[in-house]
Parts: structure tokens; sequence; C-alpha cells
């Protein structure tokens, strides 16, 4: 059931990403990119380059085996790149950061050069080329690339969702309970069977986005037991401290030759203990740093692009 975690988080983070640059325009008419940048580097790559740090202390000790190539490879964000080789079981969880590294580099060039803010139609054409770019190499016999362009469409739908939401949010806010659990239990049940390779390969990639962004983004938390469920303050403040259990949760879950499971979970109950402090002492901090930069000063630079008049209604969003 990772992938489809994955796949899930995907589409969320193109949402966030696009919805914060939305309301940039909202308020100061631009996107700085320079700082844009500098958030994302603020908020993933120390904490990245902390857990790698790390695991060269433990491969000079001889604890673990891992090779220069692959540390270099991981803190490329290239671990998604088969043709550069394989990452190994350490650092090669970091393939799904990768994806999510390579949309930050591109998309808010599209945005900015395409005026997304301002023709939010413009975001379809892109998702088309996508798709094209996906069932060519599926005709092509690449496998791989076309699995590698698919994951984009996940992100690229939450930014739909996100320039559309004054349109889509009212429709997918009135998703019937039952037409939401039915979402749930299809996502499921195709990750459970195998299906033949025409469906998992070319139909689910090009289908499954459209049904996680319906059954994300129309949760229904007017039902009380789900508000509870997705307002538990314990679920949300493990969602604040995820990056580095994310990160950390790899040797946790490593084979160290233990007979008893148990000492998995003693081990990622110290991941979530070290995600705490991480979060508090070296993240949060970074993360107010970044939010503190002068973004009005970084869009009278040449490092930003006045867009024009934004035309879709936004709401307050954390630009992490």
């Amino acid at each position: 059931m990772g992938t489809l975690g994955v796949h899930i988080f995907f589409c969320i983070s193109g949402y966030v990403i696009c919805r914060g640059m939305v309301k940039e325009v909202a308020i100061h008419g631009a996107v700085s990119m320079r700082y844009f940048y500098l958030r994302r580097v603020l908020r993933i790559v120390p904490p990245l380059m902390l857990y790698l740090l790390f695991l060269a202390v433990l491969a000079q000790t001889g604890s673990i085996t891992m090779s220069a190539p692959q540390f270099a490879q991981s803190a490329a964000f290239l671990c998604n790149i088969s043709l550069l080789g394989n990452c190994g079981w350490y650092a090669g969880h970091t393939w799904s950061l990768a994806f999510e590294e390579q949309f930050y580099m591109i998309f808010p060039m599209l945005f900015v050069g395409l005026g997304m803010a301002r023709k939010r139609r413009t975001i379809l054409p892109v998702i088309g080329v996508l798709i094209a770019f996906v069932l060519s190499a599926q005709l092509a016999a690449q496998p791989h690339l076309a699995l590698y362009f698919s994951i984009f469409a996940f992100m690229l739908w939450g930014c739909v969702y996100a320039l559309y939401e004054d349109v889509l949010g009212p429709m997918v806010k009135k998703l019937p309970v039952a037409l939401w659990c039915a979402g749930i239990a299809l996502l499921i049940g195709v990750h459970l069977v195998a299906l033949p390779w025409l469906w998992m390969n070319v139909v689910y990639p090009l289908v499954a986005p459209l049904i996680i962004c319906a059954v994300v983004f129309g949760t229904p938390l007017a039902r009380l037991s789900i508000r509870k469920l997705f307002g538990n303050p314990v679920l949300a403040y493990l969602g604040q401290i995820s990056y580095t259990i994310y990160l950390w949760q790899q040797v946790a879950t490593a084979d160290h030759g233990f007979e008893s499971p148990l000492v998995v979970f003693g081990l990622l109950g110290v991941v979530i203990l070290l995600a705490h402090f991480s979060y508090q002492y070296l993240e949060l901090p970074l993360i107010r740093m970044g939010r503190r930069q002068p973004v009005d000063q970084g869009l009278l630079g040449p490092d930003s692009v006045p867009i024009g008049t934004v035309v879709v209604p936004v709401a307050p969003v954390s630009p992490d």
C-alpha cells in the first residue's frame, strides 16, 4: 500500500505548492522565484543532509554498506532515475523526494511563464502533453519512461484543483459519503489485486489522480466522526514531523538480524522521538527563517515575473 500513500502525497503536494503561488500572486502580484526556491531549500535540504551524514558515519564504521555514488545520487535528488544506478536500501526511498524536487524545479517556471494564475486553463495543455508522453513511451515499449512521466500527473492534478478550487471545491465537498467510501475502496482494491498490464500501466496513471483528488479534497468533514479523525491533534502532529520520520524510518526498518519484529517497533518509536526534536530545533527554525524573507523585495528583482490580476479566490495557506 506504500505506493498508494505516495500517490496521495503527490496530489496533496501539487495542491499545496500551486495554492501557495496563487496566494502570492493575489497578495503581491507576482511570484518571487528566488524566495520560492530558498524556502524549498531551507525546508528540505538540511534534514536530508543530516540523515545522509548519519549514514556516512555508519558506512565508515562498517555498520552498513553504502557507496559514494549512492550518497551522491540521493543528495542530488536523482534516486528516481534507475539508469544512474540503484541507491540501495538506506537511500533508495528518496526516489519520491527526487520526484518532488524535480517537480519544484519545473512547475514554478511553467506557472510563471504561462501565467497560470491569470489564465488557469493553460495547465490543461501541460497535462495533455504529459499524458501524450506517457502513452508514447508505453507504445515505444519504454515502461520505465512511461512510469517516470506518469508520476507528475498526480502533482499536476493537485495543481488543477488549486487553480479551480472555486469551481471544483463546492462540487467535491458535496460528494456523498457512500461515493467517497467507494472511491477509497476502489483505490485500495487496485493495489491489492494483480491487474492486467494495460490497466495498471496505462489506465491507472490516467484515472487514479482524478479519483485521489476527489477523495482527498472531498473528505466529508461535515460528518463529526470523520472530522474528529482528521482533526486528531496526535495525527496532525505526526503529519508535521512526518518528513524526518520519512527519512529515518529506513534505518529502523532495515534488516538488522533481529528475530523479534518488536525491535522494529521500538526503533520506530526512537525515530518518532528523533523527528520531534528535529522538527522543533532544526526544521521549525528554518521554516520560520524562510517565512521571514522579504518577499516584497524579491518581487522587485529580475528573478520574478508579474502575472497580472488573479481570478481564483484563495484562502490562507502555509508557504511550506
